[in-house]
């Protein structure tokens, strides 16, 4: 919603400077629009990222608030769409009809790139999805702080005991229902060739503590976006559901029995769709 605020104002700003400026030449009209209308924007998200820096220095991350739906979740995924979309970051969802409504679950997919967690947590708002991330990025000046206030868990990898609690946390807020989670078994982002890197089986003790169901997606294309940013053309970014292994079937199976069914799931999607740039952004 901000992102087309912010356009809109640049749209009628540049207009009503160009008009009061006065130019007769049409070239040269076209060019101070253009300049009036990047400097506008430009202007708008320096304000937001502002306001965004102030909101999160007001969180306190010793007492953090009982409920995720926040003016800081609403504002912290308003910056997440306005990024995306300035860097001209087009997401395609395919298989939404497979998350449950009302029904508890654990996310798990692979990793590509920073930019993974950041579409779940603003894309998928309305299914309340926080994540277990690593403890780096809560580490982040400001942004660190958002990602604590929308519920999201820190996983120190380097302390076993620190990753136990934040797995039993996650398990809890799912049992609450304070949050689903989504969390990446891979243990970080793959900077291979290959489609996925082996899960680690920890990662499903959350579902199998909350007695959620698991839900398998495949993010593709998510690492190009660093390399294409400010190229101008479209980034396309596809998110797909997979399919869901039950509550029953969690409940059955053994943490890594249920790590190696999810593996073949996503590696298989990912071995047979991969992220091609061109392909992706015709034909998905």
């Amino acid at each position: 919603m901000l992102f087309y605020i912010y356009l809109t104002i640049s749209l009628c700003g540049s207009g009503v400077m160009l008009y009061l400026r006065g130019v007769d030449n049409v070239a040269a009209g076209i060019g101070l629009y253009i300049l009036f209308f990047l400097g506008c924007y430009v202007l708008c998200f320096l304000l937001h990222l502002l306001v965004f820096a102030i909101g999160g220095y007001t969180i306190n991350v010793n007492k953090l608030p009982k409920d995720i739906h926040t003016w800081y979740r609403w504002y912290g995924f308003e910056t997440l769409k306005v990024f995306m979309k300035t860097l001209h970051v087009r997401i395609h969802f395919h298989g939404l009809e497979m998350l449950p409504e009302k029904e508890p679950f654990l996310l798990v997919g692979n990793h590509r790139s920073i930019i993974d967690p950041m579409i779940g947590l603003a894309y998928f708002k309305k299914y309340d999805l926080a994540y277990v991330s690593k403890q780096e990025n809560l580490n982040i000046p400001f942004v660190g702080r958002y990602i604590a206030a929308v519920g999201c868990l820190p996983l120190d990898r380097d302390n076993p005991k620190n990753a136990i609690r934040a797995i039993k946390q996650a398990a809890e807020n799912i049992k609450t229902g304070y949050a689903n989670y989504g969390i990446y078994p891979e243990g970080g982002e793959n900077k291979t060739h290959d489609p996925v890197l082996p899960f680690k089986n920890g990662a499903f003790k959350i579902a199998k503590d909350a007695g959620c169901q698991i839900i398998l997606s495949a993010t593709r294309n998510s690492d190009h976006l660093f390399r294409r940013a400010f190229t101008f053309r479209p980034i396309h970014i596809h998110v797909d559901i997979l399919g869901v292994i039950p509550a029953e079937v969690v409940k059955a199976e053994k943490t890594n029995e249920l790590s190696d069914r999810a593996y073949a799931v996503i590696n298989e999607f990912l071995t047979i769709h991969p992220a091609d740039d061109y392909k992706l952004g015709k034909n998905g």
